[in-house]
């Protein structure tokens, strides 16, 4: 998870760095060129993981620009085999994957929105940031699957590579495994009627030429990354916008203005203004409704009632997720987190995880703009890896060490078979 964490944040705070970089070939590698801004950016991917200065020494700099591009390198060497045997991922894999990563950073930083305003990016593009490097890296892992799945690692393996190398583990942060069910604040049905009025009031001043939809969108949308712009979101592909909003936007015609569209975010008001293929450009006018203490209540009294129906065996921690969650990566898991670090889950409520009686299930506790109900299964103390309580994690260390030796000797094979230069 702090990977997927990881690969967020650094995507998004590169993002604009590699707009202004002077681009050139670094390699080829068969059919594809791999450039300087991409080896520029996997540096300082790297740099950031190894926690070094931005004044690190040009040595420094430069051994991470080495590794980085072998890195490129041997991932294009993947890729080519992967498109030579027609190795494929499903869209579906790709978007679990999508749906796991925006959980996840939503629960680092209570909201998506949050998070975009933290590395000053446009929330509703987020993923478009990110998804080809998921579907890139979901492929290179399908690769590797279908390579080396045959190789395993017996007791003796595990227990020998930990004794060699136990002194090098990093001590473990504190995790814990648990389910949880997550329920947005519901506004009162009075407060968003009010809104969709204003709305509609705004969109009848636009029509009229009281007033221009830019300057509508300066003076009312809550939506700071694009207000400012006369609520213009630029041009865009399908797949980038939550699905109410790409559905309205690509179903207009340019010049048009849409009905009131409700997403996620709030209500919305849209002009296409402009459609080039298969992208639309697109503006709109963003009105967000503010809950207040009696929608909190409201919600936290609804969760109870459902705490009540499961300590009754009515049902399910799970089949409640499936009925109120929508997001599809936590429905198919109904709820359940697995063994989370957690640091990666917002302060509030580490005192709550820490203090509930194992399977027991807590009182709804309030977590940004959302309601929990949480059951804590197990705990895993942090500090020094042992077999005892780690022995899964040093399963997996010493699998996947066994697999970078043979993965090592494949790429040096390949790496014959295929056209490589390096500039």
């Amino acid at each position: 998870m702090r990977l997927l964490v990881l690969i967020f944040t650094t995507l998004i705070a590169l993002h604009a760095s590699a707009q202004q970089l002077i681009d050139g070939v670094a390699a080829i590698v068969g059919e594809k060129a791999i450039l300087y801004s991409e080896v520029d950016q996997v540096t300082q991917l790297f740099a950031m993981q190894a926690k070094l200065p931005s004044y690190s020494s040009p040595e420094v700099l430069q051994q991470l620009r080495a590794r980085a591009l072998e890195e490129l390198l041997n991932q294009q060497v993947l890729l080519e085999y992967a498109r030579q045997e027609t190795i494929l991922v499903e869209d579906r894999s790709v978007q679990m994957q999508l749906d796991q990563s925006l959980q996840n950073i939503e629960m680092q930083y209570g909201s998506l929105r949050k998070a975009a305003e933290a590395f000053g990016v446009d929330h509703y593009k987020i993923k478009s940031y990110y998804e080809d490097q998921i579907r890139t890296n979901l492929l290179v892992e399908q690769v590797k699957m279908e390579l080396f799945s045959d190789i395993k690692v017996s007791r003796r393996e595990v227990e020998d590579f930990y004794d060699t190398w136990q002194d090098s583990f990093p001590d473990k942060n504190a995790q814990i495994d648990f389910s949880i069910l997550s329920m947005s604040v519901e506004l009162g049905t009075d407060k968003m009627e009010r809104l969709k009025s204003q709305l509609l009031l705004i969109k009848n001043d636009i029509e009229s030429g009281n007033i221009s939809f830019e300057d509508a969108a300066k003076q009312y949308s809550k939506d700071p990354g694009s207000a400012a712009n006369g609520g213009s979101l630029g041009l865009v592909g399908r797949g980038v916008f939550v699905k109410p909003f790409e559905d309205a936007a690509f179903s207009l015609e340019v010049g048009q203005m849409s009905g009131i569209v409700e997403t996620q975010f709030g209500l919305h008001l849209l002009r296409l203004d402009d459609k080039q293929g298969d992208q639309v450009n697109i503006s709109h006018i963003l009105l967000m409704p503010v809950a207040d203490d009696s929608d909190r209540q409201l919600t936290s009294d609804k969760l109870s009632s459902i705490r009540d129906d499961i300590l009754s065996g009515k049902t399910t921690i799970g089949e409640q997720v499936e009925i109120y969650v929508t997001d599809e990566y936590m429905k198919s898991r109904k709820g359940k987190m697995g063994l989370t670090d957690i640091s990666l889950l917002p302060e509030d409520i580490h005192g709550l995880l820490l203090n509930i009686p194992i399977d027991s299930l807590s009182m709804p506790v309030h977590s940004s703009e959302q309601f929990h109900l949480i059951v804590v299964h197990r705990r895993v103390a942090g500090g020094k890896v042992n077999l005892t309580d780690h022995w899964s994690d040093v399963e997996s260390m010493s699998l996947e060490f066994k697999k970078r030796d043979r993965y090592q000797s494949w790429i040096d094979d390949q790496r014959d078979r295929i056209y490589i230069q390096i500039k």
